[in-house]
């Protein structure tokens, strides 16, 4: 079964994280030489560089047209404090706040995603983080940009694992952070697991997957263009066509035939493909059939639908976010909202009366678990 963290990419990351932990910025600059490239000049990019950034014109609005759409989605999402007397005299309350700070990872080097960065940086400005330190190897101008949109100025040369070890444990250069969120390969969602007992993270999300589920109405090209499109990320990812028209999936087939990780299934009826899909719980499902809503309204397990578009819509696009869960772990979390950077904070206020009464709660329970002193606490 694939997961989206495997045991190969566990053991190569656990001594880089082990040793950037110890030696800090040292380690960290060791491994970024060994793994990245050449070392950078420093770690921390020159806020001078950020500002003198530059793209085309169609690309610097492309990048805010994407802040403008997630920024508008993230807002939606904000969860509502709650408040209720619960017990007779006594509030309980739930408050959302957000957390103090938070890493980004970015990928770069040979395959750049300033779009990652507008991803997860934009919920957390909308929940309110005061400060975000992002990690990215080699640095383009194009995510130095969608940084510098986000005002965001904290910057540093460095990926991979050992960026992960960074922002988790802090070195002398970097400080720690309360969170680290955003995509990377299989060895930086792996030290994100290892790190997980130290720092919050978003999700070990791995490589990118997509099933398409289509009938005879679906566009053959448009079908395989949305597959090779997730396919492109890398070999280790995964695009499955689920068809119930023969003619479809042998189109489909030659114009896919010399991608290896990209497959087409035939399968007898659209419920057929529907529990496929749901057993397989992919990343980005897309529904091309002439009736999606009746399929969409049982599906479960998926990180995003796509409905009269293709997944690369959700990339970009849509402001729904392209930070999901892959592996399989559909089944039970979702895609990157604004709750990632916001944490509850509960408060329980009492009476004087309500404290008293809460006495023929705590008394009984109290001793009963062998607890004495909680009961003595409350005068029960």
């Amino acid at each position: 079964m694939r997961a989206a963290v495997n045991d190969e990419a566990l053991a190569v990351v656990t001594p880089i994280v082990a040793d950037v932990r110890l030696r800090g910025d040292a380690g960290l600059l060791e491994w970024t030489e060994k793994l990245d490239g050449p070392r950078p000049d420093g770690l921390r990019v020159d806020p001078e560089r950020i500002a003198g950034a530059r793209v085309p014109d169609d690309v610097l609005g492309a990048l805010r047209r994407m802040i403008d759409a997630v920024r508008a989605f993230s807002e939606a999402q904000r969860p509502r404090d709650t408040w209720v007397e619960a017990a007779e005299g006594i509030v309980s309350e739930r408050r959302w706040l957000p957390l103090g700070s938070v890493g980004l990872c970015v990928p770069g080097g040979r395959a750049p995603l300033p779009s990652s960065l507008v991803m997860t940086g934009v919920p957390a400005r909308v929940a309110g983080v005061e400060r975000l330190a992002v990690v990215t190897p080699n640095p383009v101008d194009a995510t130095l940009v969608a940084a510098r949109e986000l005002g965001i100025d904290e910057v540093y040369a460095v990926g991979g694992a050992q960026a992960v070890s960074a922002l988790a444990y802090g070195t002398k250069t970097i400080d720690r952070v309360d969170a680290i969120v955003g995509p990377g390969n299989a060895y930086v969602t792996a030290a994100k697991l290892l790190v997980s007992s130290a720092v919050r993270i978003d999700l070990p999300a791995g490589p990118s997957e997509v099933v398409v589920i289509a009938d005879g109405t679906a566009s053959a090209s448009l079908v395989a263009g949305d597959l090779l499109a997730q396919a492109e990320h890398g070999e280790d990812s995964e695009a499955l066509l689920l068809s119930v028209d023969d003619a479809l999936a042998d189109e489909v087939e030659q114009r896919v035939s010399r991608h290896r990780n990209v497959r087409v299934e035939r399968v007898a009826t659209l419920d057929e493909a529907l529990a496929r899909s749901e057993a397989y719980a992919p990343e980005h499902l897309e529904l091309h059939v002439a009736a999606p809503e009746e399929l969409l309204s049982r599906v479960r397990n998926a990180g995003s639908v796509f409905i009269g578009c293709s997944s690369v819509v959700g990339d970009y696009a849509a402001g729904a976010t392209h930070v999901l869960p892959t592996g399989g772990l559909a089944r039970s979390t979702g895609g990157l909202g604004l709750e990632a950077f916001l944490k509850p904070l509960q408060v329980v206020t009492a009476t004087p009366d309500g404290a008293r009464a809460a006495a023929r709660v705590v008394g009984p329970l109290a001793r009963i678990e062998g607890l004495p002193l909680h009961a003595v606490a409350v005068g029960g």
